[in-house]
């Protein structure tokens, strides 16, 4: 559990005693490849962090034609958010991309930490704002950037994870189809020098 407490006491500083407690209310839990941690429909009962490996959230139409709003991978917590805290219904469905190793905490253990410390409250705070930030920043990358610069911006951040998501997910996050990805990474060199 070194890996979460670090992570926690990255962005929180939380006293040895409390970090330990909050810790151990994690357990471990593993979702193979295309195994969902969540789908559609269903109420979200625990937040996530990922240990090792790549979940994504998406959205499926009517028709079965998949959007992906989110890919991420060791060192992020995840979960519905408002299907979390209001305990409605998803509207995303979150599948293991890869094997993953994870990290669970219950709902009720979580607001009852959020009671018992005010660190933990704060944390979730910072995890919300993060959360809020990247939704901000990926809406307006999608409103003023080109294909290119997108794909360029991604690239910049996570080269890895080329190799270890396929490319129809990848698109569909980067808002382009498979073909235009497809040959954006054929001339990635000529981008990056």
């Amino acid at each position: 559990m070194k890996t979460l407490a670090d992570s926690i006491s990255k962005y929180s500083k939380i006293n040895h005693t409390i970090l330990e407690e909050i810790t151990n209310q994690f357990h471990p839990f593993s979702l193979e490849k295309k195994e969902y941690l969540i789908k559609a429909g269903e109420v979200a009962k625990s937040l996530v962090y990922i240990k090792a490996g790549y979940i994504r959230m998406f959205h499926s139409d009517i028709d079965g034609n998949e959007t992906t709003v989110w890919i991420g991978s060791n060192d992020k917590f995840i979960t519905a958010i408002s299907s979390f805290v209001f305990q409605r219904p998803s509207f995303w469905n979150i599948e293991a991309i890869t094997d993953c190793e994870l990290l669970i905490i219950k709902r009720e253990s979580h607001f009852h930490l959020c009671k018992k410390y005010r660190e933990w409250l704060d944390f979730e705070n910072f995890l919300l704002s993060q959360a809020l930030a990247s939704l901000e920043y990926r809406m307006f990358v999608q409103m003023n950037l080109s294909a290119q610069e997108r794909y360029l911006e991604f690239f910049k951040k996570g080269p890895g994870i080329f190799n270890q998501v396929p490319s129809k997910h990848l698109a569909s996050y980067l808002g382009m189809s498979p073909e235009t990805l497809s040959r954006l990474r054929k001339n990635e060199h000529s981008y990056l020098d």
